[in-house]
């Protein structure tokens, strides 16, 4: 059997095959306990997989004799300074962490640190890696001075792994141009900066902020403080657009606009922009927190400035009250963060664990129907169609929000709590709006809050964005499961549907759901048309991306009498997508998203081959993945052109009718 297990992992490495095949085929395997036989060389990759997966399960125990294992198994075939063996004390550290025996943790982790130096060199990234896992660890025991130096080296080999020339080293460059006095070379490559940005992520979008704020700290500098005012109201429009007007990202284009206001000596705007940043910050910390007493200090500094000198002394020494209430931090703790937080919606019939930590707070079992409110963390070197996050593979598991997109907190509220607050969300936005996005199979609680954490940001979606999250079991080898859950979960879901249509305040929805995820909402839609026809003309768009349908029936049953109506229909399919080959499989027909048995045309959809779009190893994520299908998204839904306008698209003409591909030359996914 542990033959098998290498066979099938040479083969994910080497030749083109269904790849989502040999994984669920893989994941048998692991699910089912097998062990390498004696004499046979181990196999160390499927052991990484193995050590996450039986942790997820609770099943620590078992983790630990894994890990244990691993680290006598691979001192003995690869020895004791290997990267493998340092791979392996990691993977220990890492299970001792979860059990919080951090004085356990805490040597191994350090050993792997010095074998990894040794092997690769100081300023490698897999010892950036070792050093973020140490990070983690003391910041876990609050061990914040230990953790600081270590944050630094971190910092300042991920600096030097960058290469010129990108988007992402600009703002270095910039900097070190402006050291050197070369003020004229760091204004115009602040401008480029800008039309690098506004290229990649499109001119209002959030992704272009980062490089209006840097701009306007070089003209600002240089006294152009016009064009400095200029760029940073230009930021501070695009994040109130994305976010709202009381979000924190709004708070820290205010403070910015205000620092900028006093240096020129404009007083009352001053004032004005940092008490906006002081009660934002407050409504959403509180007023004991670090962040908050920083503004109160700095609107303090601003009243001072401005001659008010009673009003500053009352707001430092009202300040100083409260942080004597709030232990302070370190000062890299009280830096302004580089990440932008995403607030979603979300509605769920999983059942809740009962765990504080957000990321397990929902697990695969069902559960009644509870809603709430997530924070996810997008950092500031987001790149578009990319879910930032530690690769299991480099044992990356220092969850930084500077670094990764992260699900922050999870907060569960009543019913009426929640379209209370989605209907302000919506009121608050330029159209009215939201959407609602139901996830696929093989998708944990937490990926589906970042995927509509991402997918919002790039879109630069003003309005709510809401997730309908059923209990998938997040594992490749659980796909009857999934499969049974998914069909449990309609009943719940068309119930959402039919409160969101009547209390969210929307004006215009947008439907969404990918892979086994459309099964949920054309069963719900199916039920809910039945009972209410003119239901569908409450929804703009329906967007069924690499739906895991039944081909046949979607031309017979879905289309024609779910689809049909004012409202528009996308579908996204490709020949390229491994997992809808694998559901194939299992079900012996063609699905409705998979091109290589034809593409599906229907009368009132409009089909977009995405074939020619490469993502995720699989090719199934690519409506999320990929900038251009984004950008096509972003046609669609923010602007409401139809295909015929849509410039990344162009028709193809068949005789059973016609359907859209992409145009444009894809650019290559970002390595995690």
């Amino acid at each position: 059997m542990a033959l098998l297990s290498r066979r099938i992992a040479r083969t994910l490495r080497s030749a083109p095959v269904p790849l989502a095949v040999a994984l669920i085929a893989l994941s048998f395997l692991f699910a089912s306990g097998t062990s390498a036989q004696a004499g046979e060389p181990e196999d160390f990759s499927g052991i990484s997989r193995e050590i996450p997966a039986l942790a997820d399960r609770a099943k620590m125990d078992e983790a630990e004799a894994l890990a244990e294992r691993y680290v006598v198994d691979a001192g003995a075939e690869t020895g004791k300074d290997s990267p493998e063996y340092a791979t392996a004390l990691t993977w220990l550290g890492w299970v001792y962490k979860q059990q919080q025996r951090y004085a356990d943790a805490e040597p191994l982790l350090k050993q792997a640190l010095a074998i990894r130096e040794k092997a690769y060199g100081p300023n490698h990234p897999l010892v950036a890696t070792s050093l973020n896992n140490l990070v983690g660890l003391y910041e876990q025991q609050d061990r914040f001075a230990d953790a600081e130096p270590l944050l630094l080296r971190v910092e300042a080999i991920r600096a030097k792994a960058v290469g010129r020339g990108m988007l992402e080293a600009l703002p270095l460059e910039i900097q070190e141009l402006q050291a050197k006095g070369k003020d004229a070379e760091a204004a115009r490559l602040a401008d480029h900066y800008v039309a690098l940005a506004k290229e990649r992520y499109g001119a209002d979008q959030p992704g272009v902020v980062p490089a209006l704020v840097e701009a306007a700290f070089v003209f600002q500098q240089q006294g152009k403080l016009g064009k400095a005012e200029a760029l940073l109201k230009k930021a501070l429009a695009i994040r109130v657009a994305a976010f709202g007007p009381r979000s924190v990202e709004v708070a820290d284009s205010a403070e910015q606009l205000a620092y900028l206001y006093q240096s020129a000596k404009r007083y009352k705007d001053a004032v004005r922009a940092m008490k906006r940043a002081l009660s934002i910050r407050q409504a959403a910390y509180g007023a004991r927190n670090e962040k908050s007493i920083a503004t109160m200090e700095a609107l303090a500094g601003v009243y001072m400035a401005a001659g008010r000198t009673k009003e500053g002394e009352k707001t430092f020494a009202a300040a100083r009250k409260l942080e004597g209430k709030k232990k302070r931090r370190y000062a890299y703790m009280r830096q302004e963060t580089s990440y932008a937080v995403v607030k979603v919606f979300y509605a769920t019939d999983r059942k809740n664990t009962g765990k504080t930590d957000p990321a397990s707070v929902y697990g695969g079992d069902r559960g009644p129907l509870t809603f709430g409110v997530a924070a996810v963390s997008i950092p500031r070197s987001h790149q578009v169609g990319v879910v930032e996050t530690p690769s299991i593979w480099r044992l990356e598991w220092c969850n930084d929000p500077d670094q990764f997109v992260v699900l922050l907190s999870v907060d569960e509220v009543d019913k009426t709590k929640f379209f209370e607050d989605v209907a302000a969300r919506v009121k608050s936005s330029d159209r009215k709006s939201a959407f609602v996005f139901v996830h696929g199979y093989n998708v944990a609680f937490v990926d589906a809050a970042r995927r509509t954490a991402q997918i919002t940001y790039d879109l630069g979606f003003g309005g709510a964005p809401v997730l309908y999250s059923w209990p998938s079991q997040a594992s490749y080898a659980s796909y009857k499961v999934d499969e049974t859950n998914a069909e449990w979960a309609r009943l719940d879901f068309k119930n959402f549907l039919k409160d969101f249509v009547a209390q969210s305040g929307a004006e215009h929805i947008y439907l969404i759901a990918h892979s086994m995820g459309t099964r949920v909402l054309t069963g719900a839609l199916k039920e809910l048309v039945l009972e209410d026809p003119s239901i569908r003309e409450k929804f703009d768009e329906i967007i069924l991306a690499a739906p895991d349908i039944d081909a046949d029936t979607f031309k017979r049953d879905i289309a024609p009498k779910i689809l049909a109506g004012e409202g528009g229909t996308t579908l996204y399919a490709s020949s390229g997508d491994y997992a809808l080959l694998a559901s194939k499989t299992f079900a012996g027909y063609p699905r409705a998203g998979d091109t290589a048995d034809g593409v599906i045309i229907a009368p009132g959809v409009d089909t977009i081959d995405a074939s020619a779009i490469r993502t995720d190893f699989v090719g199934h994520g690519y409506y999320g993945d990929s900038d251009t299908v984004l950008g096509d998204l972003r046609d669609l839904i923010l602007e409401g052109k139809r295909p015929d306008k849509r410039s990344r698209l162009a028709p193809v003409k068949t005789d059973g009718g016609r359907y859209w591909t992409f145009t444009e030359k894809p650019k290559p996914a970002a390595t995690p």
